[in-house]
């Protein structure tokens, strides 16, 4: 009887050490994908962003650029003379902080205080405008687009010549 017992003990340990065998090795199994994904992901991201950071770097730097309109259609294809820029990009903070008074309240008196104001635009205006992108072509024209685009520092196959328009926005043909 003692000899039963014991085996049945010696059994349900020997079951509880597997489990806890099976437990360790599924939290190191978890470790060694985490490791790995750190040790391979990460730096692929991390290598392309660098690699982004030096063609945008590159002196003479040259896109091809196709526009779209809204059905897909090229209306546009040119090179530019380095990258386009969104319209959200700017060369100074568009705040200021500005301390002391400020002005008048709504009753006429004054009012005290450091405050955080808007600050004017290179251009001398304040507040935003619509999103859109703007370069400069390699025959130096100024190109402002507020649609779908598609940018690379290769030349880009269209199968579908792109539409030319006059400034009215006439269409005269395809080129």
């Amino acid at each position: 009887m003692i000899t039963a017992l014991l085996a049945i003990y010696l059994g349900s340990s020997a079951i509880a050490q597997s489990q806890d065998g099976l437990d360790r090795l599924a939290t190191e199994a978890d470790s060694a994908m985490q490791r790995a994904a750190s040790g391979v992901l990460e730096p692929h991201e991390m290598r392309m962003i660098e690699y982004r950071r030096a063609l945008m770097g590159q002196p003479g730097l040259q896109f091809y650029v196709v526009f779209f309109n809204k059905m897909g259609q090229p209306i546009d294809y040119f090179v530019t003379d380095g990258k386009c820029t969104s319209s959200g990009k700017r060369l100074l903070q568009s705040w200021k902080f500005q301390e002391g008074q400020t002005g008048v309240n709504g009753d006429g008196a004054a009012v005290y205080g450091d405050f955080v104001l808007p600050a004017a635009a290179l251009d001398g205006t304040y507040g935003g405008s619509d999103n859109y992108i703007y370069c400069k072509t390699a025959d130096g024209k100024y190109k402002q687009w507020n649609g779908l685009y598609y940018a690379s520092d290769a030349p880009i196959e269209l199968t579908i010549k792109p539409l030319i328009s006059d400034s009215g926005g006439a269409v005269q043909g395809q080129q």
